[in-house]
């Protein structure tokens, strides 16, 4: 089994300094303050994209949790373990959202709030390798 360091990606429970953003969403930018009601109207299929963008992220590479208490990133056996219903996933706090380490592409991607995961890079081509299976799942991307 291959061993990565999890130092290289976190440091206090955040990711390193050194990462870019880039959003993934339903919507291709912020909805802004005339828009927020677009976020009550999000219906289960359109939700649903998320859980198939993370399925086809583990199709495609070798995908790792965090554990934070001993600072080490665990492999991704079964995505379907992590993978929460429509409803269930109305009710999550952020300690419960989905963290996941790509090593292969020295990234981070992060659930977040208001239906958008954040893709940590470092400029080196992950988000361009991640587009194809973003738009496969319904799904889009920009950056701040």
């Amino acid at each position: 089994m291959e061993y990565y360091i999890f130092s290289n990606y976190y440091e206090n429970h955040e990711p390193q300094s050194c990462f870019s953003k880039t959003f993934v969403s339903l919507w291709d930018g912020w909805l802004g303050q005339e828009n927020l009601h677009k976020l009550d109207q999000v219906s289960e299929a359109e939700w649903h994209r998320f859980n198939d963008w993370l399925r086809e992220l583990t199709r495609n590479f070798s995908v790792y949790v965090p554990d934070f208490e001993q600072q080490a990133l665990k492999p991704v056996d079964n995505v379907e373990l992590l993978l929460v219903d429509f409803q269930s996933s109305q009710n999550k706090t952020s300690d419960q959202f989905i963290r996941l380490v790509i090593p292969e592409l020295e990234c981070i991607i992060t659930e977040d709030w208001d239906y958008t995961y954040i893709v940590w890079h470092k400029n080196n081509g992950a988000v361009e390798m991640l587009e194809p299976m973003i738009q496969k799942a319904g799904l889009k991307r920009f950056s701040e």
